[in-house]
């Protein structure tokens, strides 16, 4: 069997874990102490009482934007090679507008407006402003900033196919350490480079940390790469281990200087940390599902991945309601948060279910 008629089951286990974890970054977003959030309540509700342990939210975010979304970019190129290799380009590419274009359209439009509902009334209670002015003012792509990405992506690997033909399926091959080791080089190379050059950065896409466009380039060339060679399909039985090995190694001495150096050696720091702990999360979190999970999922499985797309797109107003809900509550942020992702990780796998179950709204999400 050669590696392009292999289903890997675990990559879908994968893809529905990173999926919480874009609800719970949102979700921690919102109770943490950076205002990047739609409804951020320390700024626009009643801020809980302080509590030492708070941090650990800021924390969660640090270390969970340093890897989830890049290896998002990886599992998705992943799929991309053999869905062109089926449908040809203009078909692949029709296909690819479609399931990116269209959600992406409804983000803009209506998922990202009711987000901001809030912060409407928040600004409107001081001082008066139109619905209407606010929300042409307020547009913007918000999550779906990563299928824009993404869709620059697809049509750059379109273009190259189109000049290059695809090499013959070949049997999988091991992923090498000295594969993963000089990969991560890399990545820590350019990502020091990133953010201490004054490199030029065109504004195509609203990304909400632009210190990681260099690693999404990476991980999504890696997803393609890796497809043509069925490295994920054979991982080493180490590669967990190792993985997760390198991810507290590059923590434990990098992360405090990028925290706390001058500005210049953070910086260095926090682009070496970037590289490693990308790198040591997404190679452990692979090994430890390709090991842990290769059989067809049972009915939860597959529920939550054949909504896990329509979660990421929808999530967003879910969020919102559910933590304007809460803000009454005289809890902490930590408790908060706890009772917000408990509440709304369910909610928004039936929201999600309710919608896809509209006609032909399952062709696009």
């Amino acid at each position: 069997m050669t590696i392009t008629a292999e289903r890997l089951h675990y990559l879908d286990r994968v893809r529905v874990l990173l999926t919480v974890l874009v609800v719970l970054h949102h979700v921690a977003l919102t109770y943490g102490s950076f205002d990047l959030w739609y409804y951020h309540e320390p700024s626009m509700g009643k801020p809980s009482p302080p509590g030492e342990w708070d941090r650990l939210l800021d924390l969660f975010l640090l270390l969970n934007q340093t890897y989830f979304m890049g290896l998002f970019f990886l599992i998705s190129a992943y799929l991309v090679p053999g869905s062109y290799d089926r449908k040809g380009g203009r078909r692949f590419l029709t296909d690819r507008v479609i399931r990116l274009g269209i959600p992406l359209i409804l983000l803009v439009f209506a998922v990202v407006p009711l987000a901001k509902l809030p912060l409407y009334r928040w600004e409107n209670a001081r001082a008066p402003v139109p619905y209407l002015d606010f929300y042409l003012r307020e547009l913007e792509q918000g999550p779906g900033w990563f299928l824009v990405t993404l869709m620059i992506f697809v049509a750059a690997y379109a273009v190259i196919r189109a000049l290059r033909p695809a090499p013959p399926p070949r049997p999988a091959t091991r992923l090498r350490a000295r594969t993963v080791i000089g990969f991560a080089a890399l990545l820590a190379v350019l990502g020091v480079l990133w953010r201490v050059l004054p490199l030029e950065r065109v504004p195509v896409v609203q990304f909400p940390v632009p210190d990681y466009l260099p690693q999404y380039i990476c991980m999504f060339t890696a997803g393609v790469i890796a497809y043509r060679r069925g490295w994920l399909a054979a991982i080493p039985a180490r590669a967990t281990g190792w993985g997760f090995a390198a991810a507290a190694v590059a923590a434990l001495p990098l992360l405090p200087v990028a925290l706390g150096g001058t500005a210049l050696i953070a910086q260095v720091a926090h682009g070496l940390f970037d590289g490693v702990y990308c790198v040591g999360m997404s190679l452990g979190m692979l090994g430890l599902f390709s090991r842990r999970f290769t059989a067809a999922p049972g009915p939860l499985g597959r529920f939550m991945s054949a909504h896990a797309y329509a979660v990421y797109v929808l999530h967003a107003s879910v969020l919102v309601v559910v933590s304007v809900a809460l803000s009454g509550l005289p809890a902490g942020a930590l408790v908060k948060f706890a009772l917000a992702a408990v509440l709304s990780l369910p909610l928004c796998w039936m929201v999600a279910a309710a919608v896809r179950a509209l006609p032909m709204v399952r062709r696009v999400l």
